[in-house]
């Protein structure tokens, strides 16, 4: 089976037709394996229409994890105690400024938690000592990854340029809610994204999990003034940018395919 019949295979099953592509010269191109992307919107559980161009330049994935400080205290004291020799490693200024820190805590339970934490806190400064906080890195969290596409769709004929205006409305209509009541509206659709080489995945580039479309930016002709005939201007810049719906989990990066691949190989 050639890479275009594939092609034209996943795109038939994804919106019952045939996809948009632009330009017009992409579809005989993945024939030889010409690198590209489709974009399909997800209507529920099911894949809807898509469309494929070419992948823009300098695609980059931005990965991160958030983390914070936090303080152990006394317990990370303990615990570091423990891996030594336990109370018996201590030495005359830690007893010195435990004993502070406890004349500040039995003020507080006598009602003078002021005088008890200032009394301690004199007493420590005048021996030169500091309590250890046993600061210690605190993950948090994965960030929720978006992605950046941006796409200049210069149309040769007036076909191009229909299919152009097309794609650009493709992407503003599921954009956009449904009014699901008067009161109420329906999410708008989530984007599946994939790399093809040819008409096969390209395990080269990277695993989007499904996204939703958060700005879609349209300039029309911004490098020149011409139109075609019937009105539609020659070039179109447009702007992407997605949001996966989810923080994703070490499993999620990559498709189930991928990582059986990868446990066969072990």
């Amino acid at each position: 089976m050639s890479a275009e019949t594939k092609t034209n295979s996943d795109a038939d099953k994804a919106d019952g037709g045939a996809p948009l592509v632009f330009p017009e010269s992409l579809r005989a191109k993945a024939d030889s394996g010409t690198a590209h992307v489709r974009f399909a919107y997800m209507d529920g559980d099911n894949i809807g229409g898509s469309c494929h161009l070419f992948v823009p330049l300098g695609f980059s994935v931005p990965d991160a994890a958030s983390y914070t400080s936090i303080e152990l205290g006394a317990v990370g004291g303990i615990e570091s105690g423990a891996g030594g020799d336990g109370i018996g490693s201590m030495t005359e200024a830690d007893v010195k400024g435990l004993a502070a820190q406890a004349g500040a805590l039995v003020g507080a339970q006598l009602g003078s938690s002021g005088l008890g934490g200032m009394a301690g806190g004199l007493s420590n400064l005048r021996k030169g000592l500091a309590a250890n906080p046993y600061t210690e890195t605190q993950y948090t969290g994965s960030g929720i990854r978006s992605f950046g596409f941006t796409f200049k769709l210069v149309s040769e004929s007036s076909k191009e340029a229909d299919t152009a205006l097309e794609i650009e409305n493709f992407f503003r209509d599921n954009m956009y809610p449904e009014r699901a009541g008067a009161f109420t509206l329906k999410y708008p659709n989530r984007f599946k994204i994939e790399f093809f080489n040819g008409g096969d995945k390209n395990k080269y580039m990277p695993h989007i999990n499904e996204c939703y479309l958060l700005s879609l930016q349209t300039t029309y002709n911004s490098t020149t003034n011409a139109f075609h005939d019937q009105g539609q201007p020659v070039e179109i810049d447009i702007a992407l940018t997605f949001q996966e719906v989810k923080a994703l989990t070490r499993e999620e990066l990559y498709e189930a395919a991928e990582i059986s691949e990868e446990e066969g190989a072990e």
